[in-house]
């Protein structure tokens, strides 16, 4: 898997390669400075790049990329590759905060990051010369009962890669989950919670909303809410929430009042 990172660096999941291209020139421009992670480096970079703003705990991280392998594992190992990648992250894209500790918890890659998936696949010039377009397709002389169908399954092709590549960033909103209850009001998240993190957002509502448990005895409400995992461990992230009323005979929405919060922050 290849991704882009602000805008200029080409992170290779396989090879472990940090490679710097031109800003808005990517496709076959050259390397301008490439880096080389370890196996253990590129497999926490890797793990942690694939769900930017989602705090992984540090046990996770301990029994994915040491204990599975069965190597022994330890904290101090951790701390030191994180910082490693942090020196090169930065030194690559001159942004300090890449990888951001939660204490006592884990870590999460920065999704203030563009990050967006690569393919590399070189594209034609499109700005040559109209004599030499026209050359080129004179060569080819192929009928047009093989042109236009052609042409068409690849407009097809490209349609479906640019559609998959937006349900990539968006496929885990596509699913809503039960999450508790505040007097009438049924909360729900786009990501299943469990345990403590349901009561840890029950309590967070009535931080965010304090007359919330209020509005919940009087009337039934609809509440759609996504947390930024930091938020949880004593973090700052974005929280949004929905309060949708819902009419008491029809239990449809009446309306909906949208909030959100770019630096929330929870303790």
């Amino acid at each position: 898997m290849k991704y882009v990172i602000a805008g200029s660096i080409i992170y290779d999941t396989e090879s472990g390669t940090l490679a710097v291209k031109e800003t808005g020139s990517l496709a076959g421009s050259p390397v301008l400075e490439e880096k080389k992670l370890t196996h253990t480096a590129n497999r926490i970079l890797s793990l942690l790049i694939a769900s930017p703003g989602q705090v992984l705990e540090r046990s996770y991280l301990l029994e994915t990329v040491w204990e599975s392998a069965g190597h022994v594992s330890s904290s101090s190992s951790l701390n030191q590759y994180v910082s490693i990648l942090r020196k090169i992250l930065t030194s690559l894209t001159d942004i300090e905060e890449t990888i951001i500790a939660v204490p006592r918890v884990g870590f999460y890659f920065s999704a203030d990051i563009e990050i967006l998936p690569w393919h590399d696949i070189s594209q034609p010039d499109t700005q040559q010369p109209v004599e030499v377009q026209r050359n080129a397709a004179a060569k080819l002389k192929l009928p047009w009962r093989i042109v236009i169908p052609a042409a068409l399954i690849t407009l097809l092709v490209l349609a479906n890669i640019a559609i998959r590549l937006d349900d990539d960033t968006g496929a885990r909103f596509t699913r809503l989950y039960n999450a508790g209850t505040i007097g009438k009001c049924q909360l729900q998240t786009f990501e299943q919670l469990r345990g403590s993190l349901q009561q840890k957002l029950l309590n967070m509502m009535s931080h965010f909303q304090p007359d919330m448990a209020a509005r919940c005895e009087k009337q039934p409400f609809a509440v759609t809410v996504q947390v930024q995992r930091s938020v949880f461990y004593g973090g700052r992230g974005r929280v949004f929430y929905s309060l949708c009323p819902l009419d008491d005979a029809s239990k449809k929405v009446i309306y909906c009042e949208n909030h959100y919060t770019f630096d929330g922050e929870w303790k």
